[in-house]
């Protein structure tokens, strides 16, 4: 009888003198622990900016009914003359002053949002350089 060749000999043989990547666990758990904190750290520094918009939304709202107040008061009490050019005056610094909010709301939620961009950016490639060196040579 003839003798067949195995083709798995030949692989088995070929696959054993070769070098392939071990996977390290401690190291994969470590990075994982890392991506962990750095969302965990995003989500505080969201949190964070959500408080401080409405904290300060809320100030401006209570400064905007302090002033209508005096206004309608400084009215009812006949303090106040029909003006075109102080009330024309007047609006255009409201107008100025709810810009300058808004302006100053929007810059809170940007700076916000640069925090959080730096803080996952930088884990990002700080995992890339982690995961090059997650797989050795044997």
């Amino acid at each position: 009888m003839t003798k067949t060749a195995n083709p798995f000999a030949d692989f088995g043989k070929m696959m054993k003198d070769m070098k392939a990547p071990m996977f390290d666990v401690d190291a994969f758990m470590t990075m994982q622990q890392k991506n962990f904190e750095a969302m965990t750290t995003a989500n505080q520094l969201a949190m964070d900016s959500v408080r401080a918009v409405f904290e300060r939304q809320v100030q401006i709202a209570q400064e905007s009914v302090e002033e209508a107040q005096t206004a309608i008061k400084s009215a009812a009490e006949g303090k106040t003359k029909v003006d075109v050019d102080e009330q024309t005056t007047q609006a255009k610094a409201a107008m100025e002053k709810a810009s300058a909010n808004v302006r100053e709301l929007s810059e809170m939620v940007s700076k916000s949002q640069n925090e959080i961009f730096d803080v996952l950016h930088k884990r990002m490639l700080d995992g890339i350089e982690e995961a090059k060196g997650q797989f050795k040579l044997n």
